[in-house]
């Protein structure tokens, strides 16, 4: 799953019981700690985007991803499963919770 869409994902299941606690692919402990999640919230309350219309979204989207996401996106290292964050250098296994890309 590509980032944008990732968050889109995100987007959709905000209040509801699929809800995540970070976007799919990005680190958790990144999204969290550094709070990308409630400045993200805010920056499309501001735009007044429509989440359910990716086509509207996706310019606007892929744009703050890669000003704000990008050094957080987690990074498949050799063989293995192992996905690290360059950013804070946690690693997560395949089956770690929200740690898939």
């Amino acid at each position: 799953m590509n980032l944008v869409d990732s968050l889109l994902n995100f987007l959709k299941k905000k209040g509801t019981p699929e809800e995540l606690k970070a976007p799919e692919g990005v680190c958790p402990n990144c999204w969290g700690r550094e709070e990308y999640g409630g400045h993200f919230y805010e920056r499309v309350k501001q735009e007044n985007l429509d989440v359910l219309s990716k086509e509207s979204n996706v310019g606007w989207i892929n744009a703050y991803a890669n000003k704000h996401l990008a050094g957080i996106v987690l990074q498949r290292m050799g063989k293995g499963e192992e996905l690290i964050c360059a950013k804070c250098k946690v690693s997560y296994t395949h089956s770690d919770k929200h740690a898939d890309s």
